[in-house]
């Protein structure tokens, strides 16, 4: 936690590619707009058989998320403007995904990346690691997935102050994610497949005294942990399409923290286990 005199340093971008896309908004009224996209690459298929025999998959991933400066929706063609364009920050990655039974599976991950404000005002290296949890099962007609993970999560950024010397600083934090999530076909159909429904329910602690840093361009808040809510439709196992697109779900999630010093509505596009 930052000391009284010391104010927190404002890096609002620094996490972007772990939050996602959404529009996320502090207690002082300002507000962030980040687009993310996640293009993943899978190396090997994960698999259990029947004999307990364990194949280890493994996939890469590069998030790349771009902070804007304003977003209005009746004027895309100016939001989708490069100099509408903020910040850009990337954080490659590698995940594995490790089938303990047919129920239950595990994924290590770790990423790291670099960001930077297109102003050159400041720029900053991001990382993340951790160990992600998902079990499944079904009751009363629905698939029911309870998620877990713990992630390592910061950067360490470097900028010049007003009086032009180089400081820098770093963020560390360490959340704590417990989520359910389920689903249910419905009668309607896209495309031959029926429509699913998914809802997610989860929690995170951000916890070791270590609280996440958002905010905006001029002024950041600490937040001790974070709700999220959403709800989203697909085709089950067939992914949606459009043009070279790929999704397995899209959704809209509400997310805020218990004092409600931050809140946001992001855009979800597959499981919170696959975020």
């Amino acid at each position: 936690m930052a000391l009284a005199d010391e104010p927190p340093a404002p890096i609002p971008w620094a996490y972007s590619a772990y939050f996602g896309t959404g529009v996320y908004e502090v207690d002082d009224g300002e507000t962030s707009y980040i687009i993310r996209a996640a293009p993943s690459w899978r190396i090997r298929e994960a698999s259990l058989d029947e004999h307990g025999h364990r194949m280890i998959g493994w996939r890469i991933r590069v998030p790349i998320a771009f902070g804007l400066h304003d977003f209005d929706t009746s004027a895309l063609e100016t939001t989708l403007k490069l100099k509408n364009v903020s910040t850009l920050t990337t954080v490659p990655g590698v995940e594995f995904d490790i089938p303990m039974t047919e129920r239950w599976s595990l994924r290590p991950f770790a990423s790291l990346g670099y960001g930077a404000q297109l102003d050159g005002s400041s720029s900053a290296w991001v990382y993340w690691a951790g160990l992600k949890s998902k079990y499944t099962f079904s009751a009363d007609g629905f698939d029911w997935a309870i998620v877990n993970a713990l992630t390592y999560s910061g950067y360490t950024t470097a900028h010049n102050d007003a009086v032009a010397s180089e400081v820098h600083t770093s963020s560390r934090v360490l959340p704590l994610l417990t989520a359910f999530e389920f689903d249910r076909p419905i009668e309607k159909k896209i495309g031959g497949e029926p429509v699913h429904l998914y809802w997610t329910i989860g929690y995170t602690d951000y916890v070791a005294n270590k609280p996440l840093l958002v905010g905006s361009f001029v002024t950041s808040v600490d937040i001790g942990d974070e709700w999220e809510l959403g709800m989203a439709f697909g085709r089950g196992k067939e992914p949606l399409k459009l043009w070279r697109l790929r999704w397995d779900r899209v959704g809209l999630s509400y997310r805020f923290s218990s004092d409600h010093r931050f809140q946001g509505i992001s855009l979800s596009f597959s499981s919170i286990f696959d975020r």
